[in-house]
């Protein structure tokens, strides 16, 4: 049988495809290097197939960045999430969730420069996004409250750190009930800010409420990670 790479030839839309497939796969195991060597063979098709303003393109600067970001190479990842961004408010607009992921995105990698305000800021547009999406009790709103309250907490606002933790929890209550592992996040979350605020009471409380939830859910890694807060608290008196 004759390959689709002899077959189409390398700008082929098909082989772009399986180029970014591979690039996936790659992702999952952590070959990011790998991974980062098929995506730019996908994204150079498609920047020749369908032009810089295309989904697709965009896609595979998003896919880029991604991979950076998860090599720890924070401005490289930021570099092509701008692109992607770039592209898909040409594309869409601002009032897209597609638009409101990059810049959650963009948020992601800045927070892991540790420039907590940057990520506040990009981590509140997809918010104002996807509020008028999808309104106050939507899953995608919930995740983007706990961005916040994670980088209010990492700038040490833990009071606001706390008020969209509890946006998030009771938001995931209502929309998976209280064994999902997104509300044993929001716990563990919500343990760490009363912590840092000296809430050990507090802290507890909620630590003891996510590690309940994940042991249900069997999520091993999780258990070990909050059990290991909970060891960090002074003990009770």
């Amino acid at each position: 049988m004759t390959s689709n790479l002899k077959t189409h030839g390398p700008d082929h839309l098909t082989v772009a495809i399986y180029w970014n497939n591979l690039g996936l796969a790659w992702r999952a195991k952590g070959g990011y290097d790998k991974a980062i060597r098929y995506y730019e063979k996908a994204l150079a098709s498609n920047l020749k197939t369908y032009g810089p303003e295309h989904p697709q393109t965009a896609l595979g600067w998003n896919n880029l960045g991604a991979t950076w970001h998860e090599k720890g190479e924070a401005d490289k990842a930021i570099a092509y999430f701008e692109k992607a961004l770039a592209s898909d408010l040409k594309t869409f607009g601002p009032e897209h969730p597609t638009v409101a992921n990059r810049w959650n995105n963009l948020g992601e990698a800045w927070k892991a420069k540790g420039e907590y305000g940057k990520a506040i800021e990009y981590y509140e547009k997809a918010l104002a996004s996807d509020l008028k999406t999808f309104g106050s009790e939507h899953h995608k709103v919930a995740g983007r409250w706990n961005n916040l309250g994670t980088a209010w907490g990492d700038l040490g606002n833990y009071n606001k750190s706390i008020e969209y933790l509890e946006k998030a929890l009771a938001s995931d209550l209502e929309s998976f009930g209280s064994d999902h592992p997104d509300v044993a996040r929001d716990c563990n979350n919500l343990g760490s800010a009363w912590k840092n605020q000296g809430n050990y009471g507090k802290a507890r409380e909620y630590f003891s409420k996510a590690l309940e939830v994940v042991k249900k859910a069997g999520l091993e890694h999780r258990v070990r990670l909050v059990e290991e807060n909970l060891r960090t608290l002074p003990p009770e008196k």
